[in-house]
């Protein structure tokens, strides 16, 4: 499986609440931060992460397209937009995740956010 793929079968596992999924692409040491700071460190603390925030029904991540991505030997950079349901407020952003790996598994991951809507300041004007 290449990294791309590994990377993908984490998303999956988001958008079908599957926490075996998820756990099966983590390293037992990952270090996992939010883009608003949070941090997980190990599968277990991933594992209460993941269950905490998927366990209201109404959690939902509803789509996330990797729309490019680089990869080399152990980091991928993954640019994306992420659109989920969070206690009953939807919310749409763009992000990337810095993403090293090692043995095939997820070790440690990143996120970075931007607003989703973009504008162009200096745009000039006809």
């Amino acid at each position: 499986m290449d990294k791309s793929e590994i990377f993908q079968k984490m998303i999956n596992a988001w958008l079908n609440k599957d926490d075996d999924e998820f756990l099966s692409v983590l390293t037992e040491d990952v270090l996992y931060t939010e883009c608003y700071g949070a941090q997980y460190s190990g599968k277990d603390e991933c594992e209460k992460w993941f269950i905490h925030w998927n366990k209201p029904v109404c959690n939902q991540v509803k789509s996330w397209p990797v729309e490019n991505y680089y990869c080399d030997g152990v980091v991928g950079f993954f640019t994306w937009t992420f659109t989920c349901v969070y206690e009953g407020e939807e919310s749409v952003f763009d992000g990337c995740s810095l993403v090293k790996f090692r043995d095939d598994l997820i070790c440690e991951i990143q996120e970075f956010e931007q607003k989703h809507e973009k504008f162009r300041p200096y745009k000039r004007r006809k």
